[in-house]
């Protein structure tokens, strides 16, 4: 069991809503989004997140959790080709969380900043393609995170 799946298995997902209502698949969705798996089924996972937890410029209440899963699921060894999905969809989620003025955004936003010491770290350590992905979630979330990266950049 990865951390990803304790932290999907503590959320109550019916409290959520998606595109669709209650997110109650959600969880299950989620967990198998930041699982390993082949290149070319990445697609139909990323579609399972798109217009459900976000839709353009904008988030429903399901991106909270799983702002959560996503930081969680860094935290245990991904392909590369995983890491870099989880941390697109971390971006969408972030970037629409900035453009809303209320709560939600409001706490979607915290949430990606107090990961941000968990993206310095991907961004120092990991090749570019997954330095580029951290900086744009940090330069969003965390700018002071984002500027000390780039300050410690070894590529």
């Amino acid at each position: 069991m990865t951390v990803a799946d304790v932290v999907i298995g503590t959320v109550d997902w019916s409290r959520y809503q998606s595109l669709d209502g209650p997110a109650t698949r959600f969880g299950r969705q989620s967990a198998e989004f930041v699982a390993e798996s082949p290149v070319a089924g990445r697609r139909e996972l990323w579609e399972k997140m798109e217009n459900h937890v976000f839709v353009q410029d904008d988030i429903f209440s399901a991106a909270e959790p799983t702002i959560s899963v996503l930081f969680a699921s860094l935290i245990d060894e991904r392909p590369q080709p995983v890491r870099i999905a989880i941390l697109d969809l971390l971006f969408h989620l972030v970037q629409a969380a900035s453009y809303r003025a209320d709560d939600l955004g409001k706490r979607c936003l915290e949430k990606a900043a107090a990961g941000g010491w968990l993206l310095v770290q991907e961004a120092i350590a990991g090749p570019t393609v997954v330095t580029d992905a951290c900086l744009e979630v940090l330069d969003i979330a965390s700018p002071d995170c984002a500027n000390f990266a780039r300050l410690n950049l070894s590529h």
